[in-house]
């Protein structure tokens, strides 16, 4: 009888230990969302290269490389929010070279080289970014993955861009008043401003 009351007690008291837990984590207030920004060093960086397509391009890739790379230095530390904020500058900088490559004037196979090679690049990056997730607290782990959606998406307007000149148009049909306007196969977003903020997760 002694052991089975040991056991009922025993039992209540690992509940109510979860539930104090439970009731802690729903008390701690989320992280900030990090913004999304190009550091003034990164642009004047950026911009002195502007005028070689190359260069700008291969330069504005190991950016971002660079703010994984700090990312997860950050992360190690258990500097959450700081890891968070790198990820935030890292998506600006992948924005911003899509956006310098569709300025850019080229066209042809150099504008899909290009788009290849980011594409690749970009690829790299999602399982880089999911460890990151993984080693951080929930808080903080929601901005991770809105971050590799972001580069899912980077990589299908990247992918979009290099297929484009390949895909064969259908013959133009005789529009009729029932048919909505249609929207080109292959055509993608453009990439989200520097200054615009996460929205906050809870």
């Amino acid at each position: 009888m002694l052991a089975a009351l040991a056991f009922v007690a025993l039992a209540f008291g690992d509940a109510a230990a979860q539930t104090d837990a439970a009731a802690q984590r729903a008390d701690e207030p989320s992280a900030a969302p990090p913004l999304r920004y190009v550091p003034d060093e990164v642009r004047r960086q950026l911009d002195a290269e502007a005028r070689d397509v190359k260069a700008r391009i291969k330069l504005g890739l190991q950016l971002a490389e660079d703010r994984l790379a700090r990312a997860s230095v950050a992360s190690d530390a258990d500097r959450f929010e700081e890891c968070t904020n790198e990820l935030g500058v890292y998506e600006a900088i992948v924005a911003d070279t899509i956006r310098y490559v569709q300025t850019s004037g080229r066209t042809g196979n150099k504008l899909r080289d290009t788009f290849k090679r980011i594409e690749l690049t970009l690829r790299a990056h999602v399982p880089r970014i999911e460890t990151l997730r993984r080693g951080l607290p929930e808080a903080h782990a929601v901005y991770a993955k809105a971050t590799i959606e972001f580069v899912r998406v980077q990589r299908d307007q990247a992918l979009s861009s290099f297929y484009d000149d390949t895909v064969i148009p259908e013959p133009l049909r005789p529009a009729s008043s029932s048919s909505a306007a249609g929207v080109r196969a292959g055509s993608a977003a453009h990439p989200v401003g520097d200054d615009e903020k996460k929205p906050k997760q809870r």
